[in-house]
């Protein structure tokens, strides 16, 4: 019997995925310490002007640590899903993207409710990087009903299955054939 090939709605699934939970996060700490690196290495003039600003809104090392772990093991999954095999890598790939979504709505609301406090500085990319954060969380969101939505259905669970469920007439005859001649 052959394998069934990997649907398109699956290869989307896939795709999105990586590129929401994997490639973005990733991008993000790229920018970060790129627009930090940069500000280190000017002269003094712009250090004066560049004193005490925030360029990576808050973040830790370690929260852009967390998420670049998160990231790569995230493509690491997908790469595994993308072959189909082990076929609990579906419910491995969906259960990450959901777990992934969750973190961020957690993070996000957390960031919302943050209050500015004086002795940390106050800035005016605040409210914007708190509007990326949710519109980032929407994305994910909609990556998320659509993965969870779409791995569920038959050609997917075949996919990942390995075989194709045989029709009920033949499954009938292959479990009672003395059924089939009454």
């Amino acid at each position: 019997m052959k394998r069934p090939g990997r649907p398109f709605g699956v290869a989307i699934a896939i795709a999105a995925g990586i590129f929401v939970f994997g490639l973005l996060p990733l991008l993000q700490i790229g920018m970060a310490l790129t627009v930090r690196q940069h500000f280190l290495n000017r002269s003094t003039s712009a250090d004066l002007l560049a004193s005490g600003a925030n360029f990576i809104g808050g973040v830790t090392g370690e929260q852009m640590l967390l998420q670049a772990v998160l990231a790569l093991a995230f493509l690491v999954i997908a790469v595994f899903a993308w072959r189909g095999r082990p076929p609990m890598m579906r419910f491995i790939y969906v259960g990450a993207v959901v777990a992934l979504t969750g973190v961020k709505l957690v993070a996000v609301i957390a960031q919302t409710f943050n209050t500015p406090d004086i002795q940390t500085g106050i800035s005016s990319g605040d409210d914007l990087f708190r509007s990326v954060a949710v519109g980032q969380w929407v994305l994910e969101f909609m990556v998320m009903l659509y993965v969870v939505w779409y791995l569920n259905r038959g050609p997917a669970r075949a996919f990942f299955r390995g075989y194709y469920l045989p029709l009920p007439a033949q499954a009938a005859t292959q479990d009672n054939p003395a059924q089939v001649r009454s």
